[in-house]
């Protein structure tokens, strides 16, 4: 029984490879079970060739290939397509500025097991130089439950049976590229068709901190895309007409949270979840003036 594992590398978070690789080096494997890392490139190919040599260990079996569009949705179906005839029976993926407990593998691969279920999603947990912006990540990040039925789960901590990628043909929407959003689409359509998907809270993974983020800037132009991707996902979910008409009333929703948040001012961070319902707000109602976003942030 194989497994295989999808880090997509970029340039942007070049600095990172080195602990991710090593991480790799680290982590648990089922007994029994035969995996591959596949690390995925759209630049500097020898860069991750050279680097992924020097570190890994000789006993992992390392897969390198290369993604001709430099975006990420491609990248992660350059991955997808490469495996659908090969006989893997699961498939994680992995973000390229995250670490993984040793024990990540190990509890996905119980968890998936023990629950019957198609999909599983895992915590993202952000690493943060000053900590005020902590809270500003959680209010990003989605909580649930041990074992809550959930519509959709992130690339950045997933794993999955590989056998439906088959029969569906559902793939990364590359219209996403700029804005984010093609993981949450992915999931939501095999969702729809039937496949469970559940979260384990205990399988988490750690975003290492980025500096350049610490800014309230940076979370509200987040939270404009995360607005501005929603309206192009319930499109391609049920169709121009009613993706268009289902929006109308998520941004009065969003501005009825900003008001209430913002109203209940005595905590500080009510104030700057006010701001970023607000974002979204914005964001959704940029894209149905057809306004994109032309630089993932």
């Amino acid at each position: 029984m194989e497994i295989a594992i999808c880090i997509c590398f970029s340039k942007k978070n070049e600095k990172f490879h080195h602990r991710v690789l090593n991480n790799l080096n680290k982590l648990e494997i089922p007994q029994g079970k035969k995996i591959f890392f596949y690390l995925i490139v759209n630049e500097n190919i020898r860069n991750i060739y050279d680097l992924s040599k020097k570190i890994l260990k000789k006993e992992i079996n390392r897969k390198i290939l290369y993604s001709p569009k430099k975006n990420i949705p491609a990248s992660r179906n350059v991955f997808i397509n490469n495996i659908k005839k090969k006989k893997i029976k699961f498939i994680g993926f992995l973000d390229d500025d995250c670490k993984f407990d040793k024990k990540w593998l190990f509890k996905m691969y119980q968890f998936i097991k023990k629950n019957d279920c198609d999909i599983v999603g895992g915590p993202q947990i952000h690493e943060t130089r000053d900590k005020k912006y902590k809270d500003y990540f959680n209010f990003l990040e989605p909580k649930y439950k041990d074992k809550k039925k959930i519509r959709w789960a992130a690339t950045n901590n997933c794993f999955f049976k590989k056998r439906f990628l088959e029969r569906t043909g559902v793939i990364f929407d590359e219209r996403l590229r700029n804005i984010g959003g093609s993981d949450q689409l992915f999931f939501q359509e095999l969702n729809r068709l039937g496949l469970l998907i559940l979260w384990n809270k205990n399988s988490k993974v750690y975003e290492y901190s980025q500096s350049n983020r610490e800014n309230l800037w940076w979370f509200l132009r987040r939270n404009f895309r995360y607005g501005n991707s929603g309206l192009m996902i319930d499109t391609k979910l049920n169709g121009k007409l009613i993706g268009t008409l289902i929006s109308i009333p998520k941004i009065f929703i969003l501005l009825i949270f900003s008001i209430l948040s913002f109203l209940n001012v005595f905590k500080s961070k009510n104030f700057i979840l006010s701001l970023f319902y607000l974002s979204r707000m914005a964001g959704r109602c940029a894209s149905l003036l057809r306004i994109k976003i032309n630089k993932y942030n």
